[in-house]
């Protein structure tokens, strides 16, 4: 077993390197930090290139099977612990790092998969884009599309924010408003196209949800851009009784999402 402990090791260098973001998109990848997220990707189908793992993660009896598994996909590299951590941005990244392939939609495959659609339109805050994408994998959505002006999915913050759940849904990202547009508009007899907007007539319980749909996010401050909420087929807003002017953004997406799945397992039952 070759241990490396010098930051100036070629491949740690390369790993250095993926955690500065237009190298990363440039390169197709991002990393996974720890055991639980890895376990997730695994489950999910992840196209991993590399590990890099501390000797005595490697030894430790516990980690026997998700080591089995990752040997059969990727190159594992040894570093010592301290090397290991000072590369991570995480606190404790439990001894396991992780290179990965994005997963890369197309248009069409993209739509023949997803029948619920998450939009995010320019959501700034990790925090947010990755509690979304995690409510929407629990709420039964196929997708979600990040149009540009979004924060990266493949952030770390985002990452971690999903719990996993990035690895169980569909996503595209970095859309323009117009490709978007263009797409939809040969499916508008496919999905509803709703818009979450404080200024909607209908409320969020109120409202039958078609089976395929598009359910639209805006921004944390300026909500769904105008140009969206004109194409909006349906627009709904959700009830507030005390003296705020509107949700979270991430908060907005869970209380709709979660409606939308119970009507859809009132019609099942």
């Amino acid at each position: 077993m070759d241990i490396i402990s010098s930051s100036q090791n070629d491949k740690v260098k390369y790993l250095n390197k993926l955690y500065r973001s237009r190298n990363r998109r440039k390169e197709g990848v991002f990393i996974l930090e720890g055991k639980r997220l890895i376990e997730a990707a695994l489950a999910g189908g992840a196209d991993f290139k590399q590990v890099f793992l501390t000797p005595a993660f490697f030894k430790s009896a516990e980690n026997d099977n998700l080591l089995a598994d990752l040997k059969l996909k990727s190159e594992f590299i040894y570093l010592e612990e301290q090397l290991l951590k000072e590369t991570a941005s995480t606190v404790n990244p439990q001894e396991i790092l992780a290179v990965v392939k994005e997963s890369v939609f197309k248009g069409e495959d993209f739509y023949q998969q997803a029948d619920k659609i998450l939009l995010l339109d320019r959501i700034q805050d990790p925090g947010n884009m990755g509690t979304m994408i995690r409510t929407a994998v629990a709420a039964g959505f196929d997708g979600v599309i990040a149009l540009k002006g979004s924060v990266d999915i493949y952030n770390q913050k985002v990452i971690r924010a999903t719990m996993g759940g990035i690895f169980s849904i569909a996503v595209r990202q970095k859309l323009s408003q117009e490709e978007f547009m263009s797409e939809i508009d040969s499916r508008a007899a496919d999905y509803e196209l709703l818009a979450a907007d404080i200024e909607a007539e209908e409320y969020h319980f109120q409202h039958r949800y078609q089976d395929k749909l598009i359910l639209m996010i805006g921004n944390e401050a300026n909500g769904i851009d105008q140009k969206l909420l004109a194409a909006a087929t349906s627009k709904i807003k959700i009830p507030l009784a005390g003296e705020i002017e509107s949700l979270n953004a991430a908060v907005a997406a869970s209380v709709i999402s979660f409606e939308i799945l119970s009507q859809s397992l009132k019609k099942d039952s």
